[in-house]
């Protein structure tokens, strides 16, 4: 009895070997760089914040109803001229839940704020301030409103409506203690922008103050439309590396389906 020989089996044929594809590495750094603009553009934007502007004392310049964007985090200082959201219980007759209104510093620290010239203009540390937002004549130049002198507290800013004549404001408690100004940290922010953070435009900040000769620049804040390009450019970036990582996947399974080489059955 011989030994039958029998063919030794046909050797597997390796499949293709895998290969780290260039583009797939560019398009999940591609998300990785969106996730990390677009939450740095959201961090940034939650330093602001929406009010709606509940009374018509700051018309004509924001109409009641009006949402405004203002910054949360706290300023260096405030200048003269910006436009902030104030804690109405700064006020001496404030009841519980007053609520916040929107009005203009007209005066910081130390300041002499004086009603008024022969013009009817404020004077502010003995200059005259020529203020094109308010609406006709401010008040000052009626009867039935009073003239004031005040020095304004350290650490507390002096406000007033622009529309002088119908505005509760700084103005109507200049003979009660603290001389109707309002604290610092009854500031809740300043104005920077009309509308929603998603869509606000900038405030526009008067220089009137500064062309009277006085000191210290208005505000200058538009971070939240750089924040917000970031947020839409992130999200953006996100999308376009994921479906860059699906597409880039699904091709190279295919092109690996493709190359199996499939051996003949007998």
């Amino acid at each position: 009895m011989t030994e039958t020989d029998f063919p030794a089996p046909p050797a597997e044929t390796p499949g293709p070997r895998r290969r780290f594809s260039p583009l797939l590495l560019v398009m999940i750094l591609l998300a990785v760089v969106g996730v990390g603009t677009g939450g740095y553009g959201f961090w940034t934007l939650m330093s602001y914040r929406m009010a709606s502007v509940p009374s018509g004392g700051m018309a004509p310049t924001i109409q009641p109803g009006t949402v405004v964007l203002y910054r949360w985090a706290a300023l260096p200082e405030i200048p003269r001229g910006a436009v902030v959201l104030m804690d109405l219980s700064a006020f001496p007759d404030a009841g519980p839940g007053e609520g916040r209104a929107v009005k203009r510093v007209i005066g910081v620290g130390g300041d002499q704020v004086v009603c008024c010239t022969q013009d009817n203009l404020i004077t502010v540390n003995g200059k005259p301030v020529k203020e094109p937002y308010t609406e006709d004549d401010n008040g000052y130049g009626r009867k039935e409103y009073r003239p004031f002198s005040v020095q304004v507290p350290p650490d507390a800013v002096f406000v007033a409506g622009d529309q002088r004549n119908n505005s509760r404001d700084s103005r109507i408690y200049v003979d009660l203690p603290g001389n109707g100004a309002v604290p610092l940290p009854k500031v809740l922010g300043v104005v920077v922008g009309l509308g929603s953070v998603l869509g606000a435009e900038p405030f526009p900040q008067t220089t009137a103050f500064v062309e009277a000769g006085l000191p210290g620049d208005p505000v200058s804040d538009t971070g939240f439309r750089t924040s917000r390009m970031l947020v839409f450019g992130g999200a953006g970036l996100i999308v376009l590396g994921v479906i860059g990582v699906i597409v880039t996947v699904a091709r190279s399974a295919g092109k690996r389906r493709r190359a199996v080489v499939i051996p003949p059955t007998r």
